[in-house]
């Protein structure tokens, strides 16, 4: 007879694994990782019970084991993740300016660029200034060159470059009638190049917020909110994106990928 396994045991086992992995991440099936926590099924309890222990061991699973089905491939990944802040938005945007942004209609992707994507970050707290819209950057595939174009790219500062500028979050607009996560191949791909702290895709009916990882482990998904629950969940969305707290996260970031501190500092 099989002995009862500790949950929090079996835990601590898969973080060690991870932690010396070559990528700090393992992939496995969702049965598997049922079977080394030694049960013979799921229930919806032991999933949600499964995914807090992995979290109190700051495991991150992709997708969460509560979302999955027992043949899909979970990613556990150890990510390194800013602190929690508590930046509130001074002055907090007017009851019109969410009405409008809640009910504005759209019907394309230039649609969704301008009437929604670009206002929601001005209301973030970015300003023209630091707003590249159609923001061009070369790529390889190997050795073939082309050139990308990141839909926006908002910038801590006016200067908008790869080179002297600091790219903070990056925006893949897709048009209403696509899935809300379309475009996240697209904009994972040009975070490899562009090294924002995060990306975001949106249709206009929702935003999905990734925290960009530095290609070491996989990005991970740290908001996804929609345009019905804006009003309620905007200051979610203000303590992740806005100005300082995106230029904190992008700083922090590079200190540990590189081997010297970035000489960019964080905004007044």
């Amino acid at each position: 007879m099989q002995a009862k396994r500790d949950p929090v045991d079996v835990a601590a086992s898969i973080r060690r694994s991870i932690a010396l992995s070559p990528r700090v991440s393992r992939k496995v099936r969702c049965h598997t990782l049922r079977d080394l926590f030694g049960f013979q099924t799921w229930s919806t309890q032991r999933r949600k019970t499964i995914d807090k222990i992995l979290a109190d061991q700051n495991i991150t699973v992709q997708p969460a084991v509560s979302e999955a089905g027992p043949d899909d491939w979970l990613v556990l990944s150890l990510p390194d993740l800013p602190p929690p802040r508590d930046d509130h938005p001074e002055p907090r945007p007017s009851p019109e300016w969410f009405e409008h942004l809640m009910s504005v209609p759209m019907h394309s992707e230039s649609d969704v660029e301008m009437h929604f994507a670009s206002p929601l970050f001005h209301g973030l707290g970015y300003d023209d200034e630091q707003e590249a819209a159609g923001f061009r950057f070369d790529t390889f595939a190997g050795v073939q060159f082309r050139v990308a174009e990141a839909d926006l790219l908002y910038f801590a500062d006016e200067r908008q470059s790869l080179t002297d500028g600091v790219p903070l979050v990056l925006v893949e607009v897709k048009d209403t009638d696509q899935k809300p996560d379309a475009g996240t191949g697209q904009a994972k791909g040009y975070a490899f190049w562009v090294k924002p702290a995060y990306y975001v895709i949106t249709n206009g009916n929702v935003i999905i917020v990734y925290n960009y990882q530095g290609g070491a482990v996989p990005d991970v998904k740290v908001l996804e909110i929609k345009r019905s629950e804006l009003r309620e969940r905007f200051d979610d969305l203000y303590r992740v994106l806005n100005l300082k707290a995106a230029a904190a996260a992008r700083i922090a970031k590079l200190e540990k990928l590189t081997s010297h501190p970035p000489t960019s500092q964080i905004p007044d």
